[in-house]
């Protein structure tokens, strides 16, 4: 069993899901992923000084920080520590993805691998690499295991990369050193035809010897308009690979594609539930499954394929027009500008959505389409709840811009399911670009000792109070934290989902995290107490985008605008209100 699996087991004694004062390999810290940390000693206020000539942080002028470094244009990525180094993905100047390695202790530069483009094929759709390294690495010993722009799962080993510097340079690996570092790599794109949305965001998960991985197959922009783009709804959307190898040696059998409304972007994770091992997984249908993890057994064949046939229920989406001023309605009254498609055979159970714009990705299956998929053992169901609730499937809604139309719409999940205390904790929502601070949400708490479909059995609360959120909860001390997509923080209760408050951080994006640890809690330019009542220790801080802080051998990694800054207590006092309030007017 792998180490940080064990970690995630026992995790569910001292606290549950909580990663140890030691490094953080991966997301969520451990396999649980919780976003909370078993730390002490966090300052509840920073200061990040004033810029240098050059443009570098003075240090000496910044508060309760260790060191700062920059970063490329955009990061997606989250940081991640392991064996005295910190890990990132971000973008480099050219637009290039890229893994940066610094040293935790002092920021160094150790080295950056850049992910190249495999050659072109005119038969394999790669989703758009601006968005950079946007997969969360995983550390096991002196491997890596990370998801590139272009859809590919990397292997590196770390033994090799980050190399030596050569000629005293601190800036680049000694030459070759990144790639030589890989150690086998697994074409998503190209093996299984996945069609990413966007980015490849999936940071895998280790159990045993095995990888477990979204494949991110969606919907690529393919509406009425553009058919030429290409969409396989029977490829699989959760894979297992060999750690050491790379080969696949299982995949779910789901036909998740058949019912997305875009993509997915969600990360696997693991629980101990009544003594059994569980893989969960929030699928782009909106639907979160309980997987048995692979039997280590099973005999697997490598390059054979099996022919399927698209099996019910099929999830059809109308590009939907309102004739009216009041907006929106799924009943008579409408207009559309796209025919009708043509339902499929009548003994299969189509579920209809409706949608407003252009924008949505709604290429109906007109016929039951069969295709070729890998010949691996299947991924065996426990259970599976819908976490969309009815109600929001009944309503049109508004996917361009990022206003929203309050009316609902077909989420997904984005976020990555955590498992706390026999629980599952989970957030819908999607994209904010196409959903934006009035679509509906929702944060459900799912008993994960049941079986079968649980949807209306396993429920042990919903929330729905909530906007949409993409991200991942943390849990602590009776307490769940979530965020959503309007920048509002909630605090629940984890055993009846009563909300004790909520706060609205004004710095930041709802794509990132909330992240736990010392009685803190840090989330976008703010630091408030953790606890049932309200209490902001610092806010007004520069604010994340799209990454998540992490906390490792008690110091906090987080990203701020254009930086990577390493955060810890230093004995530096927080100015008083008067001492503030006299900076300001100056």
């Amino acid at each position: 069993m792998a180490v940080a699996s064990l970690a995630a087991i026992l995790g569910c004694v001292v606290p549950a899901g909580c990663a140890y004062g030691g490094d953080w390999p991966q997301w969520g810290g451990t396999d649980a992923r919780n976003m909370a940390a078993n730390a002490k000693g966090l300052p509840d206020w920073f200061d990040c000084g004033k810029e240098t000539g050059s443009g570098d942080v003075a240090l000496a002028t910044a508060k309760n920080v260790k060191w700062a470094v920059k970063l490329g244009p955009t990061t997606c990525g989250s940081p991640v520590v392991s064996g005295g180094k910190v890990f990132i993905g971000t973008t480099a100047k050219n637009g290039a993805g890229v893994l940066f390695c610094f040293d935790e202790q002092t920021g160094r530069p150790l080295g950056i691998y850049t992910c190249i483009c495999p050659k072109q094929d005119k038969n394999v759709v790669r989703c758009n690499e601006a968005w950079g390294v946007a997969s969360t690495p995983t550390i096991e010993g002196d491997r890596l295991y990370f998801v590139s722009p272009y859809q590919e799962v990397l292997c590196l080993d770390l033994k090799v990369w980050p190399g030596q510097e050569r000629g005293g340079s601190t800036d680049k690996s000694a030459p070759g050193a990144a790639e030589k570092s890989l150690v086998w790599r697994y074409d998503l794109a190209k093996e299984l035809h996945a069609v990413q949305d966007h980015v490849s965001s999936c940071s895998v998960l280790i159990y045993g010897d095995f990888l477990y991985v979204c494949t991110g197959n969606g919907r690529w922009r393919c509406t009425d308009e553009n058919p030429h783009r290409p969409y396989f709804p029977l490829m699989p959307s959760l894979v297992v690979l060999n750690k050491k190898t790379g080969q696949l040696v299982a995949r779910d059998d789901e036909q998740i594609g058949a019912r997305l409304w875009r993509g997915q972007w969600s990360s696997p994770s693991l629980g101990l539930a009544g003594k059994k091992e569980q893989i969960y997984f929030g699928a782009g249908d909106g639907v979160c499954y309980a997987f048995e993890p692979v039997d280590a057994q099973a005999a697997v064949l490598p390059e054979r394929w099996v022919e399927t046939t698209q099996r019910d229920p099929i999830v059809q989406f109308f590009d939907f027009r309102a004739s009216q001023p009041g907006g929106p309605r799924s009943d008579a009254g409408a207009t559309t500008d796209q025919p009708v498609p043509q339902i499929p055979a009548a003994n299969v159970l189509v579920e209809k959505r409706y949608s407003v714009g252009k924008v949505p990705i709604c290429s109906p299956l007109s016929a039951m389409p069969t295709a070729k998929v890998p010949d691996v053992p299947l991924l065996k169901k426990i259970w599976w709840c819908d976490c969309i609730p009815d109600e929001y499937k009944k309503t049109p809604f508004d996917g361009q811009g990022s206003k929203g139309d309050g009316s609902g719409r077909p989420c997904e999940i984005t976020a990555t399911p955590v498992f706390y205390h026999n629980r599952v904790y989970m957030a819908i929502g999607a994209d904010p670009n196409h959903g934006g601070p009035n679509s509906k949400g929702c944060l459900l708490c799912i008993d994960a000792t049941r079986t079968g479909d649980v949807t209306k059995t396993g429920v042990i609360w919903k929330y729905k109070d909530i906007i949409e959120s993409i991200s991942t909860v943390a849990i602590g001390e009776g307490l769940v934290y979530a965020f959503d997509e309007a920048s509002r923080l909630y605090c629940l209760d984890d055993e009846t989902g009563q909300c004790y408050w909520t706060y609205q951080v004004m710095k930041g994006t709802g794509y990132h995290s909330p992240m736990l640890a010392d009685g803190k809690l840090f989330v976008g330019g703010s630091i408030l107490a953790a606890g049932k009542e309200l209490k902001v220790l610092s806010s007004g801080l520069p604010a994340p985008q799209y990454s998540t802080p992490c906390v490792a051998n008690g110091v906090l990694f987080t990203v701020l605008e254009k930086r990577l800054w390493a955060i810890c207590d230093k004995g530096d006092k927080k100015p008083s209100a008067e001492m503030s309030a006299e900076k300001a007017e100056k």
